[in-house]
């Protein structure tokens, strides 16, 4: 049995927000300019464009998490002196 992807897993969210009725109007109004308010290719749209979103998002978050746990490992002991403090 294979995992998900992440590409797929972003896909199934955005899925999962349209079935609860969520949706991003500004994205949603990005979607109906590029498609002509042609409903099949507005829904497509969307979705394309919230995929990206939550891309971003994700990527985002991940990149602040990692210069957290970069800068907390870097952090010197609180008893730590410097030559400065010499």
């Amino acid at each position: 049995m294979s995992s998900a992807s992440p590409e797929e897993l972003l896909y199934a969210m955005v899925m999962r927000e349209m079935q609860q009725g969520i949706r991003r109007d500004g994205l949603w109004a990005q979607a109906l300019a590029e498609s002509e308010a042609d409903p099949q290719k507005s829904q497509a749209a969307y979705i394309r464009l919230r995929v990206a979103t939550l891309r971003q998002e994700t990527t985002g978050m991940l990149v602040k998490n990692i210069k957290g746990a970069v800068a907390e490992q870097f952090r010197p002991p609180p008893d730590f002196k410097s030559s400065r403090d010499l």
